[in-house]
């Protein structure tokens, strides 16, 4: 999936700046099942659905954070650092990748 903006863009954003949302129209989340051969595993599944719109509409960015690394210990990996920004829709976008934070169903553009 590509990245829908270069990550300095994203990463410059700050509170009152437009951004346009997006669905990730290759989540699960907004594609459909349907009926497929059992012999691959399954009885079903997901394949994009036409009917539904990937842009969502322009938003602002209300909220930024920073978070921080966190080193590895024991057997937990540990995390890097990244920026996040709010939406009024309350999700968190990471600046990295634009995509919503713990989902990645919704995605944003710089405006």
């Amino acid at each position: 999936m590509p990245i829908p903006a270069a990550p300095t863009e994203l990463e410059e954003l700050q509170v009152g700046d437009k951004v346009l949302v997006k669905r990730v129209l290759d989540h699960p989340a907004w594609m459909k099942q349907v009926p497929c051969d059992p012999r691959n595993g399954s009885t079903t599944k997901y394949v994009r659905d036409p009917q539904v719109v990937e842009e969502l509409g322009m938003s602002s960015v209300v909220d930024r954070r920073a978070v921080p690394v966190i080193a590895a210990a024991g057997n937990w990996p540990g995390r890097e650092a990244h920026t996040l920004v709010r939406l009024p829709n309350g999700f968190w976008y990471d600046c990295a990748t634009g995509l919503q934070d713990g989902s990645g169903s919704t995605r944003i553009e710089r405006a």
